[in-house]
């Protein structure tokens, strides 16, 4: 080990980490070996610091994440980015509501003819905090309504011939299982399936946690979420923005309670849990429950940074348009609870030290070379843990013209275990973006792999998601499935880390990162970029795009 590599690794503090991080990049070498090894210096030095127990999480709102924020800042300008964000600074601060959910506030109980249940939180539910009230309550008869919906593109409504005026909707977790996997996402994302019951006049919602959701999500994983707070942008009016409604109750009930809720009816859970197994078409009917629900929220105002910087373009007739790169900040913070000498923190090496490290790396070589036709923004966003916020106010208050933003790259969780031979790009399919990964790809022997999770829901699960609905054509890209060597079997490392390390505190720098593969996801990156920057043309939606017509400007 060097010693300025000995020093990087021993560095505790702000100023030694960003002087660790620009001394590995302070000299330029010729031949490409010695730059890539530079370059994985200068990616594990980001890594270390970012995933650092100095910075506890970088939950927003937190001297964390604010450190971590300057740090983005610092190195942006020391790669030779100019400053984007407001008032010709680097931060464009999102005004925020953060909600805590007051202890023990939050109860339900049912009744159903002669039986009543007084469920327990945690154990039969779970409800986060309200970012819109303080308090609620709220007594209400019930409906089940399949999977709660609306799609006229998809040719489905759940809420077709049912009465839910004022009713709570019940609905089951997931969507039907011939819906196509990111058109579906859409539909069947919470914010989606909210307004849907909102629309039909809904006082609330309660998802019933089937079997098939506890294989992707254990119910034991909500115990997790107890004392973490919930984060809304506030507008102008000085309210949370009404991108979601509110809801009177929206809660989470474990199959084992919300039986009770099916006696009497035309069908039980039971008989519909099978159905959701099978992938069979759920009925959808009245019962005869009706279920008290309340919570308590306590609720606080901060500013937490989106971080923006510029790359201007040297062509005239392309540089007042922007391609974006955007990663998200922040992580998850500190657990509430935890066992005396446990790992309370949530390091976030791979989610998302990892993405911000690339696109800072990736800005540097753009820096550092010929310059493309097109402008580049690189953004670091805030809030993502908390439902994509960050992304969803600079998405909605651009620092530069909305229309003059082209196309987004989203850099989250690359998971960086091993010498991968494929990458993912969510998204690809529906707008020209996508050949355009698969050609920077395969320039470098990584193929394009298609979702291999659909099951998931990944393309509304992260940033670029926002501006996809703002109808900018985006990818989000993620390291794939495959070995470079054609050998390795990467199965247990990929699911591993999705099974044991996943918004764990054991996502750190314990984690064997693969800094070699670091390097080549961000020339990857970079060559992506290159391509669409010195495009004549814009990136374009696929015609007839579900997205395109959805959402394109």
């Amino acid at each position: 080990m060097s010693g300025q590599a000995g020093l990087c690794r021993l560095g505790k503090g702000l100023l030694l980490a960003v002087a660790c991080a620009a001394a590995s990049g302070a000299a330029t070498a010729s031949d490409p070996e010695q730059r890539d090894t530079r370059l994985e210096a200068r990616l594990r030095a980001h890594i270390e610091f970012l995933a650092s127990d100095l910075l506890r999480g970088r939950q927003p709102g937190t001297a964390g994440y604010d450190i971590a924020a300057a740090y983005v800042a610092s190195q942006m300008a020391q790669a030779g980015l100019a400053p984007a964000g407001e008032q010709g600074g680097w931060y464009q601060q999102v005004p925020l509501r953060r909600a805590y959910l007051v202890n023990e506030s939050a109860t339900m109980s049912a009744r159903n003819g002669d039986q009543s249940a007084a469920f327990t939180f945690l154990e039969h539910f779970f409800t986060g905090p309200d970012v819109d009230a303080e308090s609620s309550a709220v007594t209400a008869p019930t409906v089940f309504v399949g999977y709660g919906i609306e799609a006229t593109e998809l040719e489905h409504n759940d809420y077709e011939g049912l009465d839910v005026a004022g009713k709570i909707a019940v609905i089951l977790s997931g969507m039907p299982a011939e819906f196509p996997s990111e058109e579906g996402a859409h539909f069947a994302s919470y914010r989606e399936k909210d307004r849907a019951a909102f629309a039909h006049g809904a006082v609330g919602v309660i998802r019933v946690h089937t079997p098939r959701r506890d294989r992707r999500v254990a119910w034991a994983r909500y115990a997790d979420r107890v004392g973490a707070p919930s984060m809304a942008w506030i507008g102008a009016d000085g309210e949370p923005y009404a991108g979601a409604p509110d809801l009177q109750t929206n809660a989470i009930l474990h199959h084992s309670a919300a039986a009770m809720l099916f006696h009497g009816a035309q069908h039980s859970l039971e008989e519909l849990i099978a159905l959701d197994e099978a992938g069979a078409p759920l009925p959808t009917f009245p019962l005869q429950a009706e279920v008290s629900a309340a919570q308590r929220s306590r609720h606080d105002a901060l500013t937490s940074a989106n971080v923006v910087g510029m790359l201007r373009g040297s062509d005239p007739r392309l540089n007042g348009e922007y391609l974006v790169y955007l990663a998200h900040l922040d992580h998850i913070g500190e657990l509430a609870h935890a066992e005396e000498g446990a790992d309370r923190i949530h390091n976030g090496a791979l989610d998302n030290a990892s993405g911000i490290s690339v696109m800072l790396e990736t800005a540097r070589i753009f820096a550092e070379g010929p310059g493309t036709g097109r402008s580049i923004l690189f953004l670091a966003v805030t809030a993502e843990e908390k439902g994509l916020v960050g992304s969803e106010y600079f998405a909605l208050n651009p620092t530069v013209p909305v229309d003059s933003l082209v196309g987004a790259v989203n850099l989250d969780m690359p998971l960086l275990l091993y010498d991968f031979g494929d990458v993912i790009a969510f998204g690809a399919e529906h707008s020209s973006l996508g050949p355009v990964v698969g050609r920077a790809a395969g320039e470098m022997g990584i193929e394009l792999t298609p979702d291999p999770m659909p099951e998931e829901n990944i393309f509304v699960r992260s940033d670029h998601y926002r501006f996809v609905q703002r109808g900018i054509p985006s990818v989000f890209l993620v390291t794939g499935p495959k070995a470079r060597d054609g050998v390795t079997d990467t199965g247990p490392i990929f699911q591993g880390f999705l099974q044991k390390h996943y918004h764990k505190p054991s996502d750190d720098l314990s984690l064997p990162i693969h800094y070699g593969a670091a390097v080549r996801f961000t020339r990857i990156n970079h060559r992506i970029g290159e391509i669409i920057a010195n495009d004549p043309d814009r990136p374009a939606w696929v015609e007839g795009d579900f997205f395109g017509r959805t959402y394109a400007r």
